[in-house]
């Protein structure tokens, strides 16, 4: 397995897991009081299984494409998400939009979704039930889902240095909340997501002059 391969797979996993599991880690936290902590934690635990269902059913359809094409297929999701992280800076970073403010937002819907089937009165106790840990899976699995493409994307290149990378990234998200999730909120966003595009932008390109060289080959252009 080459250096490319490996470093790819590992920042890839890595920056896909940071960016996007941020934003979960940071409305797991803070909903944990108004939902209960065993709701938050059945609904990321939920999310997060359906989540690695998609990833490995990804890498297992792009392992099975032939020859040229799981690099032309890994190159143009990598670039999908390489744009969609681009375009995150720029409305951070040039739009003056607040991350904290639309994390903010995020959790008072989490809530009220939640709060609806009471009426509107909280009860003192949030009953734990499935019900209730359905607002932090859906937001879970929206982000993991994303996650998971780009993760199903990598794993093709080197899926033991995907794994490692996604684990180390979630292992750092564990600690940062450990201490305090407002850590997470005082990064700048558009710094990870300029960072993030960057990588994918880069490694995308890469894979897919790779496949679109080998295609050129087979076809004896």
């Amino acid at each position: 397995m080459s250096t490319v391969a490996v470093v790819a797979s590992f920042l890839l996993a890595f920056k896909a897991v940071l960016v996007e599991g941020s934003e979960v880690a940071i409305l797991s936290v803070a909903t944990v009081k108004q939902l209960g902590k065993r709701n938050v934690l059945l609904g990321l635990l939920c999310g997060v299984a359906a989540s690695l269902a998609v990833f490995l059913a990804v890498r297992t359809v792009f392992v099975l494409l032939p020859d040229f094409l799981p690099d032309i297929a890994t190159g143009a999701v990598i670039l999908y998400f390489s744009y969609r992280f681009l375009r995150g800076f720029r409305r951070y970073y040039f739009g003056k939009r607040s991350f904290r403010d639309k994390m903010r937002k995020v959790e008072d819907e989490v809530v009220a979704k939640d709060m609806a089937r009471y009426g509107g009165r909280k009860p003192e106790v949030v009953p734990f039930s499935l019900l209730n840990s359905l607002p932090v899976f859906a937001t879970t699995l929206t982000e993991g889902f994303e996650a998971s493409l780009v993760l199903g994307a990598a794993g093709t290149i080197d899926f033991q240095f995907t794994v490692i990378g996604a684990l180390a990234s979630i292992a750092l998200l564990v600690v940062v909340c450990a201490a305090s999730y407002e850590y997470l909120l005082k990064v700048p966003r558009w710094g990870l997501d300029l960072l993030a595009g960057s990588v994918l932008l880069v490694f995308g390109t890469y894979f897919l002059a790779s496949g679109l060289v080998s295609l050129a080959t087979a076809a004896g252009l």
